[in-house]
């Protein structure tokens, strides 16, 4: 054997034992080998969650609910910390964009407001026992500040009505020198403790009222109608007022009247009316109330009426040239033929009353093609098996024998729509 076959067998032997070698290898470590490139997998996904922001920020967001949650029901630390934070965002959020704030608040701020609107509009239910009560009106000059009516309740401790005008007037001259104010229309309202005065200013004059609790706003409402029937009814005296009272004799009553009643509800508003605005306004209500109920019956009667003349001219065979309606009294007249359905039936769907309908139509032959089939049919008197078809103004005939077929040639003519006759064997 030579050198170079025995290096070869030499060679193959070790590469049989390499085999057998790797063979026995791969026997003995399957399972850990399977378990490592399971293991470096693991590793590889940890490794690229951790480092991958997006990843990262998923992981996060899943358990980060439930984490505020528990922290929540087991300590206060994550509130307190929170709390800050939120409040500066606020804060930021309100000063740089409150358009954005506006928006996220108007679902809240929405009902709520009309919550309060409601609240305030409903009456209250306890709202005839007073929380308050009205003391003592004044009636002042606007201009000299001098006192020109005052009335006070009967168990009200009185206030010197001099010294409330002059009150008024020293306050009036102190907002005129400190603010530079040329009206006191400014100030309404007097407060000390549980015991205020309420100020209304017209043109004139200045009503004034001394009320102890608090007071509703409709107070306020019907006080500034109370002063303008005042300066309606006492204008001139209002104007010429130098400080005689007299020619303000009559207003107590009305002063003291308001005085017991004065909620301001409809019934108050009225009555405290002079005489003669509250007949013009009586009056004013009925005819409006006349003027509205007419026109809502002449709306539905006019309605009523057009329905009726409409159904009549819809009907074949009428023809309406003239329809009127006054006052509890309908005209129609027009042409109709004797075969068309009779209008009176068509009253009978309307309210309308027959006694109260002048109707009249003169009598024609409508060229309609069922009238025209009917008169033929009357004229003709077609026997069994003969068929008559109007199609525009011409008449088929079909079957028949050689009489009737003449004398269909000879009268339909004579019939008005018909102006040409065609006849057809029963073949054809």
């Amino acid at each position: 054997m030579t050198v170079s076959k025995l290096a070869t067998l030499d060679v193959s032997s070790r590469e049989a034992d390499t085999d057998q070698l790797h063979a026995l290898r791969d026997l003995l470590l399957c399972k850990d080998r399977h378990l490592y490139t399971l293991l470096e997998g693991r590793l590889d996904s940890i490794e690229k969650r951790i480092t991958d922001p997006e990843m990262r920020t998923a992981d996060t967001s899943d358990i980060l609910v439930d984490a505020m949650r528990t922290s929540l029901n087991t300590d206060e630390q994550l509130g307190d910390t929170l709390k800050p934070v939120l409040i500066e965002q606020f804060h930021h959020t309100t000063r740089n964009d409150p358009e954005v704030m506006a928006d996220a608040l108007f679902p809240i701020l929405g009902p709520a407001i009309r919550k309060m609107i409601a609240a305030m509009l409903t009456p209250d239910k306890h709202s005839k026992k007073r929380t308050y009560r009205l003391e003592q009106l004044f009636l002042i000059d606007k201009e000299t500040g001098l006192p020109i009516c005052n009335v006070a309740a009967d168990t009200a401790f009185t206030q010197d009505a001099d010294m409330v005008s002059g009150m008024l007037s020293a306050i009036q001259s102190f907002v005129h020198e400190a603010f530079s104010a040329n009206d006191f229309d400014g100030l309404n309202t007097l407060q000390i403790g549980e015991l205020s005065v309420w100020i209304e200013w017209g043109p004139s004059a200045i009503l004034a009222a001394v009320i102890r609790g608090v007071a509703p706003e409709k107070l306020r409402e019907a006080m500034q109608l109370q002063l303008e029937n005042i300066h309606g009814g006492y204008s001139e005296a209002l104007q010429q007022y130098e400080g005689d009272a007299q020619p303000f004799d009559k207003l107590k009553p009305e002063l003291t009247t308001f005085l017991d009643n004065h909620d301001g509800t409809l019934k108050t508003k009225v009555k405290s009316l002079p005489p003669r605005i509250k007949k013009i306004l009586g009056g004013t209500i009925v005819a409006t109330m006349c003027l509205i109920g007419w026109m809502i019956f002449q709306s539905y009667d006019n309605y009523r009426w057009n329905k009726y003349v409409a159904s009549v001219e819809a009907q074949p065979g009428i023809v309406v040239t003239k329809s009127q309606r006054r006052f509890r009294h309908y005209t129609i007249r027009g042409l109709r033929d004797p075969l068309a359905v009779d209008p009176l039936l068509l009253l009978k769907e309307s309210s309308i009353d027959a006694d109260h309908l002048d109707q009249y139509f003169e009598p024609f032959h409508a060229v309609h093609p069922a009238f025209v089939l009917d008169r033929l049919t009357t004229l003709l008197k077609p026997p069994q098996g003969v068929t008559l078809t109007v199609t525009g103004t011409t008449l088929t005939v079909k079957g028949g024998d050689a009489f009737f077929t003449a004398e269909a040639l000879r009268l339909a003519p004579t019939v008005s729509g018909i102006s040409y006759v065609a006849v057809l064997d029963q073949e054809g």
